[in-house]
């Protein structure tokens, strides 16, 4: 068992002494004279180097690198880096100390780097399974309810006698949580097994560790025992289910679309064009009383429609989020697949490497393609019936889709607005074509400032990161200040408009969507035909006017 690899991020806690604390019963008498030492004097384990700190245990080094595992740390180095990290984050942790044992509970889960790795993983497993003992039993049933409604896939149960069946079916990718009391290991050690049988990972919880669930689990995380089971299960709930909520990124208004589960209303359609038709999925609202907007999305190099769809997939952990947003935002939503992605390329084809042979002059010029086929898309959007007007449509995408909505906003001028977050502007920067900077094809059909008379005066948003490296901020603020002139010519300087999120690398952000969806309401109108009201003709002049 290994709990933390690494050094706990800034301002988290590994929870080292809480650890070993509740290990105590479980350790050898070589490895208790360790923990006794730490606990009596955590800062020479921060000072001491191995052999230095076995010396003055009384003991050799492997026991000290035994003892390390025992508590859930790698090495005796991770252990030295969890209690530095916890004396960190109880010196520069802001604001006044917790006022009650409730606040110092929850302050401490907060913090606790294994309680969020722990939340990392339910987040990410396919199923979730929560046994407790009888003493637990509300906590259980309170965060499998907190947990379904985040879109996890969790149950609890009470029984042990149950849980070894139970375990047999659950899927590859599940999450054990045991929240058991002190004293009733030996009936958790059979389910424990079923559950291993299946690689389901087990995260402990409990006041103090029993020995043997200790060495099976996956994560330990301690209990303080400041309180009853009866209240602190609860807290335990609440806390936990928080922290899988943040890590869900969750964004934009809410409503019933989540990136988490499937949309219901989705169907494939294929949008014809003069050549091969374009593979799309549609998701629309169900039964609106009018269509207001059809946004087009595109996501990264490589990504099919499928991995931009909610529920999230670990290929694309971006999309579903924005598409989810959008829907909930009362947007419908088409994703194509762009070209030599997807259903337009062969199965065993990559798409990297078709798009650097079409830019080395072998074979389609797929940069060239994502312009010219745009007209086609947009009639065959138009055909769906989903809007009325090309002014209800938005093209909007991110990394390398985000390249698409430049290229496609400038290719066709009926689109009425563009979102382009964090946008690949020079596609060598990514290392699979970083050698083909003098390219023919890759100067014609890469984003440039040129393109600045075919955007304008259409309202366009670039989001861009201070910390991205695959997208730097430098090269989208470049791009932009290179387009300004052109629309500063149409009288649309307010069209144009970017947004730098200085703490933010080449990833997804809750302020991303809030942008774009705030763009979207400014700038997608209904035709003036659906909004203008009807003149009345004027009544007849009477005989005697």
């Amino acid at each position: 068992m290994a709990l933390l690899e690494h050094a706990p991020s800034r301002g988290t806690r590994a929870a080292a002494l809480d650890r070993i604390r509740a290990s105590l019963d479980s350790l050898s008498p070589s490895e208790r004279r360790v923990a006794e030492r730490v606990l009596a004097e955590p800062a020479q384990v921060i000072a001491l180097a191995i052999s230095e700190f076995a010396a003055l245990c009384g003991v050799a080094q492997p026991t000290v690198s035994r003892f390390s595992r025992s508590v859930g740390f790698s090495s005796y180095v991770a252990l030295r880096l969890g209690v530095a990290a916890d004396f960190a984050a109880d010196v520069t942790t802001p604001g006044a100390p917790p006022a009650d044992g409730f606040a110092a509970l929850a302050a401490g889960l907060r913090s606790d780097a294994t309680a969020s790795e722990a939340a990392k993983a339910v987040r990410g497993g396919t199923r979730v399974e929560i046994w407790t003992s009888p003493v637990f039993a509300a906590a259980g049933e309170l965060l499998a309810t907190r947990l379904a409604g985040l879109d996890v896939a969790a149950s609890a149960t009470v029984v042990p006698e149950y849980c070894a069946e139970r375990a047999a079916a659950l899927p590859p990718g599940a999450v054990v949580i045991l929240l058991a009391a002190t004293g009733d290991e030996d009936v958790w050690l059979a389910p424990i097994a079923a559950a291993q049988a299946v690689r389901a990972r087990i995260v402990y919880v409990a006041f103090r560790s029993a020995g043997r669930l200790l060495k099976l689990a996956d994560m330990f995380v301690p209990l303080p025992d400041t309180a009853g089971a009866a209240q602190t299960g609860p807290l335990f709930a609440e806390v936990f289910a928080e922290l899988v909520r943040d890590i869900s990124f969750y964004a934009g208004p809410p409503g019933p679309a989540s990136p988490w589960r499937a949309w219901p209303d989705t169907k494939e359609v294929l949008l014809p064009t003069s050549g091969p038709p374009i593979p799309a999925l549609l998701l629309t609202q169900p039964n609106p009383p009018k269509k207001r907007s059809l946004v087009i999305f595109y996501s990264g190099i490589g990504a099919r429609k499928e991995y931009l769809a909610p529920p999230r997939r670990p290929e694309d952990y971006v999309s579903p989020h924005f598409i989810s947003a959008l829907l909930n935002a009362g947007h419908d939503v088409l994703l194509p697949d762009a070209p030599g992605h997807g259903e337009r390329k062969r199965g065993w084809e990559d798409t990297s490497d078709l798009f650097r042979a079409g830019i080395q002059d072998q074979g389609p010029d797929y940069l060239e393609q994502v312009s010219t086929e745009t007209p086609d898309l947009i009639d065959a959007a138009l055909a769906l019936g989903v809007v009325s007007s090309p002014a209800q449509i938005a093209v909007a995408g991110q990394s390398g889709g985000g390249m698409q909505t430049l290229l496609k906003l400038a290719a066709d001028p009926r689109i009425a607005a563009g979102i382009a977050v964090m946008p690949i502007c020079d596609i060598t920067l990514l290392a699979q074509f970083a050698d083909l900077e003098s390219s023919r094809r890759l100067i014609a059909g890469s984003p440039s400032p040129r393109m600045g008379n075919q955007l304008a005066p259409r309202p366009l948003l670039l989001i861009g990161g201070g910390q991205d490296t695959v997208a730097p901020a430098s090269h989208i603020e470049a791009f932009h200040d290179g387009i300004a002139p052109a629309y500063q010519r149409a009288g649309a300087a307010q069209n144009l408009s970017y947004l730098g999120l200085d703490d933010v690398a080449h990833r997804f952000d809750g302020r991303q969507v809030d942008a774009m969806l705030e763009w979207l309401d400014r700038h997608l109108r209904r035709p003036a035909s659906a909004t203008k009201p009807r003149r009345r003709k004027p009544a007849k002049a009477g005989a005697g006017d």
